[in-house]
């Protein structure tokens, strides 16, 4: 059985204000354990070569660690992202390479930090400057259309609004979505629909409409009455089936806006939670469970396409969820952050299936990053793997490579930084002059700060945070915000 680095709710019966070992109640640790039944140890010998897997990335927008039922929480029902966790491995310490939405998709798609390249801060489609992914930088569908791939992307594009970033231009055959950073999930007034407005929303008053577009020429799709969720998973479902009868393998870029903000649910699920009082909590919940059966039916359309086991699948959010909005939960450290680099920011829902290649293994405490995402497709696909590349093999990491365990990670956005190595993380800001250090396995809720009592672990990580700050060029545009923020309990400083 693999081993279980038990992670649940915080235990409010040893509560003093601060989150520390109390971790791991008997319904969490009763459903790590059901999770891990028929879990394989990690085989010596590697299984023999297969054909090219189909390679499906799912993508989701602001959700936390805690609310999915996977790392065995019972808030928030994720039945079906239960069920893919269970076929492969969910990852307890998977990161976001960012904690900003189009910083994040943009590390998935090139498989380098965006800072390496100018993307430093995020894209915003006001108008007064023309920003995007740089069109220099290769993405993961031009490499695997390279190889024979049929490509498609569905969903939230975020990498530039403007025609030389449409994702057709970017290596994709195929695309519906939308390309901005938010959209309407469907016109407030369509019947069926509820639309909650979050703590920080003024009167919800009607917002432009951010179009849904498809095809080489981004036709217009009216499509405002249709929820976005459901049509987002009925075009990926219409994707695996056209794709199946194809003689080639196809990699899918699934990338749905739930739950980000705007609060939107169709009645159907939001009547599911009657339970939940605070109807923006609601509202939340029942978006991820929307989002949730959406997967299951992807799942269910590979079933049926009889490529299920050969297809490579990996499920992540973007970032962690946005505090202010006041949809999170906050009775866990990792609970919000989105925009911070505390834990709650970049550590994300993360999991990894492919049958044919990878036995199931339950729940894994190895540290992996979205930047893992693109070289795993490429060394997938059967044509290795280029140069220049920072991340690793998520296989590799499945199976239990001792050598992940001990790789240091490091993000940020000037002023703020973080890096982790093992249990420590440092915290540094710079226009503050604070500089951190905590035990995330003693402290996860990042209280108590130990760089006095432990001044040289507190040196050789802000060594590598200077080192990497010292290789990255200018930003291409300059940020937004850097301001103080409370992220649940934790004070931290936002950025973007």
């Amino acid at each position: 059985m693999a081993r279980l680095r038990r992670i649940g709710p915080v235990d409010k019966s040893r509560s003093t204000g601060r989150t520390g070992r109390g971790w791991a109640g008997r319904a969490a640790a009763l459903a790590a354990i059901a999770f891990l039944l028929g879990s394989s140890a990690p085989g010596a010998t590697a299984p023999p070569a297969v054909a090219a897997p189909n390679i499906i990335i799912i993508v989701v927008d602001d959700l936390g660690w805690p609310d999915v039922s996977v790392y065995g929480r019972s808030t928030v029902p994720t039945p079906n992202l239960y069920r893919l966790g269970r076929s492969g491995v969910a990852f307890t310490n998977g990161y976001a390479a960012a904690s900003v939405c189009s910083l994040s998709r943009a590390a998935i798609l090139t498989g380098k930090m965006p800072q390496s390249y100018g993307l430093t801060y995020n894209i915003d489609e006001s108008g007064q400057q023309d920003q995007g992914l740089p069109l220099d930088q290769t993405t993961m569908a031009d490499r695997l259309h390279a190889r024979g791939y049929r490509t498609g992307a569905i969903g939230k594009w975020h990498q530039g609004a403007s025609p030389r970033y449409y994702p057709m231009r970017r290596g994709f055959d195929y695309f519906y979505g939308f390309l901005s950073g938010e959209a309407l999930y469907a016109d407030p007034g369509t019947p069926g629909i509820v639309t909650t407005p979050a703590k920080s929303d003024k009167p919800m008053a009607r917002k432009p409409v951010w179009n849904t577009v498809t095809g080489p020429d981004a036709t217009i799709v009216p499509n405002h009455s249709r929820y976005l969720t459901d049509d987002f998973t009925e075009h990926a479902v219409d994707f695996i089936g056209e794709s199946a009868g194809k003689h080639k393998p196809y990699f899918l870029y699934l990338a749905y806006n739930a739950p980000h903000w705007p609060l939107q649910v169709t009645r159907q699920w939001y009547d599911r939670f009657p339970e939940i009082k605070d109807p923006i909590r609601r509202t939340y919940v029942a978006m991820i469970a929307s989002m949730d059966a959406g997967v299951g039916r992807v799942l269910d359309a590979l079933d049926r396409s009889g490529k299920r086991d050969n297809t490579l699948i990996v499920f992540m959010s973007d970032n962690g969820c946005p505090a202010q909005f006041g949809a999170c939960d906050c009775s866990h450290p990792f609970g919000a952050g989105k925009f911070t680099y505390i834990e709650g920011g970049t550590r994300v829902p993360f999991i990894v299936s492919w049958p044919k290649r990878l036995k199931a293994r339950g729940l894994m405490a190895t540290p992996v990053s979205a930047l893992d995402i693109l070289p795993t497709a490429l060394g997938a696909s059967g044509g290795g793997v280029p140069a220049g590349l920072a991340g690793r093999d998520l296989i590799a990491a499945a199976r239990g490579d001792r050598g992940m365990a001990d790789r240091t990670l490091v993000w940020g956005q000037d002023p703020v930084f973080a890096a982790r190595r093992g249990a420590w993380k440092l915290w540094q800001s710079r226009d503050r002059g604070e500089t951190h250090l905590y035990d995330l396995t003693a402290d996860p809720g990042e209280l108590t700060d130990l760089s006095q009592r432990n001044p040289a672990v507190a040196r050789r990580l802000g060594k590598k945070i200077d080192d990497w700050r010292a290789s990255l060029p200018a930003p291409l545009w300059p940020r937004r915000a850097a301001v103080a923020a409370k992220m649940c309990a934790k004070s931290t400083e936002l950025v973007y």
